[in-house]
C-alpha cells in the first residue's frame, strides 16, 4: 500500500472541477477529495461560476500539469470543459451530479457512489501501470444563427435540436430535478411548429421540432434515438411533425409517438422522421429556441451541426 500511494503521488496530478449548484455536488466531492488524501495524492480544485462555466477551469488544469482530470457536475459542465482537455488529450473522469447526466449514464456511470469508487479504481490502476477501458466522445460541433443575425459557434456532445425539444428544455426551471423537465416537456407538446426553409425531408406544414443526437436515450430509459451511439460516426437526426390541428388531434398523435417509442419502434410512426447522417442543417423561417445538451442557446433562425474529430478520452467502467 505505500508503494502504491508514493507510485501515485509521483506519478499523478489530478484536476477537479467542481460545479457546486447540486447538494450531490458536494457530498461526491467530499467522499473523493477525503480518499485523495488518505492516499496522499496531489490534486487541485477548480469551481465553476456563472460567468465561468468550466473551460477556464479546464485551461488552468492543464496548464498547471494535470495527468487526470474528475469533472463533479452535469452535462453543461462536461461540455464547457471538454475542449480544452481535449486538445490536451488528459483522460477525464466522471462523476455526475446534475440534473439529466445525459453522457455519464451512456458511458456506464450510473451513481455518483459508482462514479467515485470508479474514479478511485482507475487511480490505483494508474499506479500499477495498469491500462483502464476509455472511450473517445467526439466533440461535435454547433454553428447557430441567432435571431438578431449574429453566428455563434461551439461544440456539444450528446443532443442538439432546434424548437420544441428546445422548448421543454427552456421551462425545466418550472418544477425542481428531473420533475422540471417532465413539466417542461409536457407543456412543450402543444407548442406552436416552425416551418422549415428547406422542406425536402418533410412535408411544407410546420414541425415541432429537429434533433441530432449521440445517444439513443436522451431523457429517461425509452429509447428515442435506437441507431445512435456516443461514440460514433453519424448523428441520428429527427424531425418530428408535421403535426396535426386541434388539441384533440394532437393528444392522438403524441399519444401514439408514446407508444411506439415505449414499444422500442419510434421509427414505425408516420411523424417520427430518422435518418443517420454527419451533418444536419436546420434552416427556419422565423426564429425558434435551441439547445445543446440541454442548454438553451435562445432563439434561433439557422442550426448546422457537425459530427467532430477531435475527441475527449472519457474513462468507463465497462467497453
Amino acid at each position: 500500500m505505500e508503494d502504491r500511494a508514493e507510485r501515485l503521488r509521483a506519478t499523478t496530478n489530478v484536476g477537479i472541477i467542481i460545479n457546486p449548484k447540486h447538494a450531490a455536488t458536494n457530498r461526491a466531492y467530499s467522499t473523493l477529495t477525503e480518499a485523495l488524501r488518505d492516499r496522499r495524492v496531489a490534486y487541485r480544485t477548480m469551481t465553476t461560476t456563472a460567468a465561468r462555466g468550466g473551460r477556464w477551469q479546464a485551461e488552468q488544469l492543464v496548464d498547471w500539469g494535470a495527468k487526470v482530470v474528475i469533472i463533479l457536475g452535469g452535462d453543461g459542465t462536461i461540455r464547457a470543459a471538454a475542449p480544452p482537455l481535449a486538445g490536451a488529450g488528459i483522460l477525464v473522469l466522471l462523476v455526475p451530479t446534475g440534473t439529466a447526466n445525459v453522457l455519464s449514464r451512456h458511458v456506464g456511470i450510473s451513481s455518483t457512489r459508482q462514479a467515485v469508487e470508479h474514479c478511485l479504481h482507475t487511480l490505483r490502476n494508474a499506479a500499477d501501470g495498469v491500462r483502464m477501458h476509455s472511450r473517445g466522445i467526439p466533440l461535435n460541433t454547433a454553428e447557430a444563427r441567432l435571431a438578431d443575425g449574429r453566428w455563434q459557434q461551439t461544440v456539444f456532445l450528446c443532443l442538439a435540436g432546434i424548437g420544441g425539444d428546445a422548448r421543454a428544455v427552456a421551462r425545466h426551471h418550472l418544477a425542481p430535478g428531473l420533475l422540471g423537465y417532465a413539466w417542461g416537456a409536457a407543456r412543450a407538446l402543444f407548442a406552436q411548429g416552425f416551418n422549415l426553409d428547406d422542406t425536402d425531408r418533410t412535408a411544407s406544414e410546420p414541425v415541432w421540432s429537429v434533433m441530432a443526437s449521440k445517444v439513443p436515450r436522451p431523457a429517461g430509459p425509452v429509447s428515442v434515438f435506437p441507431a445512435a451511439r456516443i461514440d460514433g460516426a453519424e448523428f441520428s437526426e429527427l424531425i418530428v411533425g408535421p403535426l396535426p390541428h386541434g388539441r384533440a388531434q394532437l393528444i392522438r398523435a403524441w399519444a401514439g409517438i408514446a407508444a411506439a417509442c415505449l414499444q422500442s419502434r419510434p421509427e414505425a410512426h408516420p411523424l417520427m422522421h430518422y435518418r443517420s447522417t454527419t451533418a444536419v442543417t436546420a434552416r427556419l423561417k422565423t426564429p425558434a429556441p435551441a439547445q445543446l445538451d440541454g442548454d438553451v442557446l435562445g432563439d434561433c433562425l439557422e442550426l448546422r451541426l457537425s459530427v467532430g474529430e477531435q475527441q475527449l478520452l472519457v474513462s468507463s467502467p465497462s467497453p
